[in-house]
Order: C-alpha cells, then sequence, then structure tokens
C-alpha cells in the first residue's frame, strides 16, 4: 500500500469472531485503520484489552501491535464513516440447512447507519445470497470467500492462494480489488454467484480428500507392508494431486468442513441434484470413530466398564483452541456411551465434558489410563514416552512403532 493511503480506505468489520478477528489484525497489519463491530460485549472488550477471544499463533502479538489502527465496538454506528464493511458472521446449519439470518441482520443493520458502502460478505453463504441480499436492500454487496486454516489464519490471511472477488458492479469490484493489493495474490473476478460457489465446492473437495486418504488408510491396515504415508507421499508427489489434505487421520472436524458439507448437501437436493461423492467422503468421516471403538472394544473385550481410556487431544486440529465439530471431542462421547471410563488432556482446550476426568499433563493422563489414544497432533504428544505396555491408538501418525508393541498406527499394517 502506498503511504497514507489508509486514510482513503476506512474499513469495517461485522464479526468477531474465529475469522472476523483474524482478518480485522491482518488488515491492520497491512496498514488499514479497521473498525471491528461485534454484538458480544465481551468479546469488544476483550479485544480492546489486546487479548483475542480465540488461540490463533501469532494473533495476540499482532493486536498489540496495531492497537492504534483498531477500534473494536458493539455499537454499529461505529461504522457510519466505513467505506468498505466486511461480513463475518456465522452461517450455522439448522435442522440440516444454512441459517442465514446473522448475515441478513448484519447487512439490514449496516444500511441502517451507512446505506452508501460496499458490503463485501467474507461469510459462507450459498450460491444466491449476495444477489438475494442486494435485491432486498439495495446496497453494493461484493462476494469474497475466505480460505483460511486455523493454525495458520494470519499467513493464510496476508499471503493468500488466490483472492475471489464476485459482484455485479464493475467499479465496486476494482475498489475491493485495492484493498487486497498487499497480498500480491492471484485475483478472480467474477460473478457473486461464482464466489459463493467456489468456497462451498472448495471446502466439499478438500473433505472429500481427507476421507479419501482415511479409506486407503483402512486399506492399508489389510495389506502387509503398505503403510499410508508412503502411499500418500507418493501420491502427493504427482502435481495434478497435490500432496495437502492427504493426512490419513481421526477425520475432519472444525467449524468449517461439518457444516458446510451438509449445507452444500442440503442445497443440491433442494436444486433435484445428489452430491452423491460428499455424501460419501461424510460417511467415511463419521466411520473413523468407530474404527477407533472397534480396535479398543477387540483389545479388551467384555471388560469395557473397567478399562480407563485416555483421549489425548480434544480440540480438532493442533494449534487451536476449536473444539467446535471436533472427531476427539464425538469420541470420548461415544466411548462413554459404550461404558469405557475416560480421561482427557489437551494444552489449549476450553471444554467441560462431563464424566470425563480432565488432566494438566499429558504424562499424568497417560499414567492414569489403560489404554490412550492420541487424537490431535500437538508437538508436544511427539515426545511422549509410551513404552508402558499400554494399548495406544496413534491416530495422528506421530509415533514410532518402535516404541510400544502395544501402539497401533492408523494406516500401517501390523
Amino acid at each position: 500500500m502506498v503511504e497514507g493511503e489508509e486514510k482513503f480506505m476506512r474499513i469495517g468489520v461485522v464479526g468477531l469472531g474465529y475469522i472476523g478477528s483474524v482478518t480485522s489484525v491482518a488488515l491492520a497489519e497491512a496498514g488499514y485503520e479497521v473498525v471491528g463491530i461485534d454484538i458480544d460485549e465481551l468479546k469488544v472488550k476483550s479485544l480492546s484489552a489486546g487479548e483475542p477471544p480465540i488461540y490463533e499463533p501469532g494473533l495476540k502479538e499482532m493486536l498489540i501491535k496495531n492497537s492504534k489502527k483498531l477500534i473494536f465496538s458493539a455499537d454499529y454506528g461505529a461504522l457510519k464513516e466505513a467505506d468498505y464493511i466486511f461480513v463475518i458472521v456465522p452461517t450455522p446449519n439448522k435442522d440440516g440447512k444454512i441459517y442465514l439470518k446473522y448475515v441478513e441482520d448484519a447487512v439490514e443493520n449496516v444500511k441502517r447507519v451507512n446505506k452508501n458502502a460496499i458490503v463485501i460478505i467474507k461469510s459462507t453463504v450459498l450460491p444466491g445470497t449476495a444477489s438475494n441480499l442486494m435485491r432486498k436492500t439495495g446496497m453494493t454487496i461484493i462476494s469474497n470467500p475466505e480460505f483460511t486454516k486455523e493454525g495458520t489464519a494470519i499467513e493464510d490471511t496476508l499471503k493468500p492462494d488466490r483472492v475471489v472477488i464476485g459482484g455485479n458492479d464493475k467499479k465496486a469490484i476494482e475498489e475491493v480489488k485495492k484493498i487486497w493489493e498487499f497480498a500480491n495474490s492471484p485475483i478472480i473476478e467474477t460473478t457473486n454467484e461464482n464466489a459463493e460457489m467456489i468456497k462451498y465446492a472448495s471446502n466439499a473437495f478438500l473433505a472429500v480428500k481427507v476421507s479419501y486418504i482415511n479409506e486407503i488408510a483402512n486399506l492399508c491396515e489389510k495389506v502387509p507392508g503398505c503403510d499410508v504415508e508412503e502411499v500418500a507421499r507418493g501420491m502427493g508427489l504427482d502435481k495434478r494431486i497435490a500432496p495437502y489434505f492427504l493426512k490419513a487421520g481421526i477425520g475432519f472436524g472444525g467449524s468449517c468442513f461439518p457444516k458446510d458439507t451438509t449445507a452444500f448437501m442440503s442445497f443440491a437436493k433442494d436444486l433435484g441434484e445428489n452430491l452423491s461423492i460428499i455424501e460419501s467422503a461424510v460417511k467415511v468421516n463419521k466411520n473413523r470413530i468407530l474404527r477407533i471403538i472397534d480396535l479398543l472394544e477387540d483389545k479388551f473385550s467384555g471388560s469395557e466398564k473397567n478399562i480407563r481410556v485416555g483421549v489425548l487431544g480434544l480440540t480438532f486440529k493442533a494449534n487451536t483452541d476449536d473444539t467446535r465439530e471436533s472427531q476427539a471431542v464425538k469420541l470420548v462421547e461415544k466411548l462413554l456411551s459404550i461404558g469405557f471410563k475416560v480421561n482427557a488432556y489437551d494444552p489449549m482446550a476450553k471444554i467441560k465434558l462431563e464424566n470425563v476426568e480432565l488432566f494438566n499433563s499429558a504424562k499424568d493422563c497417560i499414567e492414569n489410563s489403560d489404554a490412550v489414544v492420541i487424537a490431535t497432533e500437538w508437538p508436544e504428544f511427539r515426545e511422549l514416552n509410551v513404552r508402558t505396555g499400554k494399548f495406544v491408538i496413534d491416530m495422528r501418525r506421530i509415533l514410532s512403532l518402535n516404541s510400544n508393541s502395544n501402539l497401533k498406527i492408523v494406516g500401517h499394517y501390523g
């Protein structure tokens, strides 16, 4: 950005959850003055005090560094001078369909205080949403989906693989392009509907890729000499396939893939189409937990009520405190439902689980358990001493087979 240009670019962000917080701070890092709005006053106070509401590596430091360029408020009136306003509010599922009320309310509130602003929807919404909102409000709306990964969200925002900008107003598209000039990333200019579809199609494809390699992992466990990690490495060197998301494990979770695949399938069915590949990927993902249960029941057949299983990791992935749709949490719930006792440890998760004993260290969790499941790939788990004779299921492939004769590694024969 040209020095001094930020005073001509007044940016607002509505919604200060995971993506909203990161986007606000990243835009400030890029040189803009940003006004962040959220109806949750506790979240606003926390950010104003330099404390992010979520854990993301580097976010707190960058928030403090750019505090003079950031204003947080629960009052939409703070957006009256903004030229561009990002809408980054939740789009959860309700009865299997996307729930758009938060997006609709946000756009209506923006119109109330600043009807001349360009609204930029970064929330994940189904194709046709922006066009419908433009008809209802008469505002200019640009679709600009996000493609960030928790754990690397700041880098993904500052240096995205691509920037997708959809709209029907050429002038507005050109203005939004200027916001993202700092990223030096490929820019796709398209319609609102294409931009919205790109987001869903991308997330669904990645979910399919995760489930695909997990099915290959299941097969590798049946074939002497096969190791899914070697298979994935050989596949990933093919440029048509690429190595990303070819990591066998416990399955996908988090705030995006589960809800987005469900909403996408529902959307397609309403249009008379069946997304059978995505449906299969979702089914494979649900069955991932059952595979762990089968291993434990085979090992401790008939004595489940006397067995205490230690689950290491509760977040859906490492480097986040996010437990939304976590496969690890679902595993805990399933273990309890069939009679196992459960211990658990996670270095960052802020979650209370009924009938689960939470430990302050992985070491204590292991020592007080009869069997152990590594459910999240926290780096500290790589250093664990599991040469205890305990039955260990490594769903993240972070341990060596030589470390424990009772070790079961996903996707490895033996």
